[in-house]
């Protein structure tokens, strides 16, 4: 060894060191192509196994499709899986190595939750999906695995094809012609697009309305759906008073979440009782338990009714407005959140506002009203015929198709249709027309339109049902301000001022806005939790019975 500190180090010949580098090589090659070999090396059994299954999957898909009636959701829903595995050669997406994957666990998991996203049915076989599989995990041996495998694949496929469909157009048990085609159409591509996802669930989740009205019913009905199974499985005299306090308000048998000195837990079982007609107790027995579980299931229902209401409106956009009847409210929704919220007044129960969708695009200022024929037929013939000053005294005159004033004379007031097809009664444009001093116009086949009232201390009231069909609107100043702001930028309309100079003016809007009448009988308050409003125009339970016709608990 040298003495100047140098580390150690051998010494090879030449011919040594070539041969040393060349059996390195050769080695590291030898272990590289081990590594190839294994990783690309397949089981004989295996491929055999996949061949025979993807075999299966065709023979099943060639007679899948034999009904009667092509119009039927399922069998609909069946042509989408022919197209699916056609395209994938047969090929499954839940079944890997002959056992199922992570991704058929998600959507088992969806699929067993359902009833937390308004769906209290099996609608989706989940029952023959779950024995199913059981039966898959338990065999001990291969008989009927590739057929049982095959069966499971095109089971999941079927019900992630309806879980889809459902969730974002509501529950459909005829056909699709009333949906949109272009999302149906797609529903193969969009399913293969998921499967590729890392988050499949959110994946078949984001096809739920993104209406902050559905989100906020959703997010809270899995509190609700927990706290009717921890009132419905607990032993009555166990039941904590807060989750009664609770579930009785939801059951609305009182006004408040919570007991008080002026709301006890007696007063408010008595309440109950007396309903229905049961002896009075201030403990939750027997038979009230009952009654409560009953009506908290029949509100799970009607929460389940108002998600599927939302969803049959597909709607476009995230800024709109949507006026809820039950709720006499219009809200101003901007990127999916509620900016502004007004009063409305609805329609009687005898002349209901519809449920519709618009676009509004015009804003009126001190609008004249054309009274419609069965206002004059059925309300002011008896005043005009009882008192010749009716009109003149309310400022009404005579117009013709033309909207040319004609002297009312002319009009023979005691034929039972004195108007006719040729003439109309319009009210001047004040304060005090009908129709206030403010008007929002968007086409629709209902004649109906939101507008201002001189009847203003009607607002004041908790239930305001009171028009023929149109929307009564609290402070519609604010409202058409409000518009105004959005469509213009320079030289913008004082709205105010328009008023003040008390002439007929309309105001066109550049950009539209859509607006949703609707009737949704649920809501959510301020604490989150699910709120019920008054069934006014008596829909809920016959719709319940249609959609959901044969009742189960929850």
């Amino acid at each position: 060894m040298e003495k100047n500190d140098q580390l150690l180090d051998f010494y090879f010949p030449p011919e040594k060191k070539f041969r040393k580098h060349l059996l390195t090589g050769i080695r590291n090659l030898l272990l590289f192509l081990f590594l190839i070999s294994s990783f690309s090396y397949h089981n004989p059994d295996y491929e055999q196994h996949k061949q025979q299954l993807s075999k299966l999957i065709d023979f099943k898909i060639q007679t899948i499709y034999d009904s009667d009636s092509v119009n039927l959701i399922d069998h609909q829903i069946n042509k989408l899986l022919i197209d699916f595995y056609k395209t994938r050669d047969f090929q499954p997406i839940w079944i890997n190595h002959l056992t199922t994957t992570s991704k058929f666990s998600t959507l088992y998991n969806l699929l067993d939750s359902s009833k937390y996203f308004g769906f209290p049915f099996d609608y989706f076989n989940f029952k023959d999906i779950k024995n199913l599989n059981q039966e898959l995990i338990q065999k001990t041996n291969t008989h009927n695995l590739h057929n049982d495998l095959a069966d499971l694949e095109l089971k999941a496929t079927f019900s992630a094809f309806k879980l889809l469909i459902y969730l974002k157009h509501g529950i459909v048990k005829t056909d699709t012609s009333a949906l949109n085609h272009e999302f149906i159409r797609t529903l193969p591509v969009f399913l293969t697009h998921a499967m590729e996802n890392k988050k499949l669930r959110q994946h078949i989740l984001s096809v739920q309305p993104k209406m902050v009205q559905y989100q906020k019913i959703h997010q809270s009905l899995s509190y609700f759906i927990d706290m009717n199974l921890s009132i419905k499985y607990t032993t009555p005299s166990f039941i904590d008073d807060q989750v009664l306090a609770k579930s009785l308000f939801y059951a609305g048998i009182t006004e408040s979440p919570k007991f008080s000195t002026t709301n006890t837990k007696a007063s408010s079982l008595y309440k109950l009782q007396d309903n229905y007609k049961l002896n009075h107790d201030s403990i939750l027995n027997t038979p009230t338990h009952q009654v409560l579980v009953h009506l908290l299931e029949q509100k799970y229902y009607q929460a389940c009714l108002n998600l599927n209401r939302l969803r049959s409106l597909n709607p476009s956009g995230s800024s709109y407005l949507f006026v809820n009847i039950p709720e006499f409210k219009l809200h101003v929704i901007e990127s999916n959140e509620i900016k502004k919220v007004f009063n409305v007044i609805v329609g009687k129960k005898q002349t209901p506002t519809p449920s519709f969708s618009s676009s509004l695009d015009k804003v009126v200022a001190n609008p004249y009203w054309t009274v419609p024929k069965s206002i004059v037929n059925n309300e002011m013939i008896y005043k005009i015929r009882k008192d010749s000053n009716y009109l003149a005294r309310n400022g009404f005159f005579v117009i013709n198709n033309y909207e040319e004033r004609v002297d009312d004379s002319i009009i023979n007031w005691n034929q039972p249709d004195p108007l006719g097809n040729k003439y109309w009664l319009r009210q001047k444009n004040s304060s005090h027309n009908a129709l206030g001093q403010v008007k929002f116009l968007f086409p629709n086949e209902h004649s109906v339109y939101l507008h201002d009232t001189p009847s203003k201390s009607l607002f004041k009231n908790q239930n305001r049902t009171y028009s023929h069909g149109c929307i009564r609107l609290e402070n519609p100043e604010h409202l058409a301000q409000y518009l105004i702001d959005l469509n213009f930028f320079d030289e913008k309309p004082d709205f105010q001022q328009l008023i003040k100079i008390n002439e007929h003016h309309i105001i066109d809007l550049p950009k539209t806005i859509n607006i949703h009448i609707q009737y949704i009988t649920c809501s959510v308050n301020s604490s989150s939790e699910l709120e019920f409003y008054n069934d006014v125009y008596d829909r809920d339970q016959t719709e319940i019975s249609q959609i959901f016709p044969d009742q189960i608990e929850i």
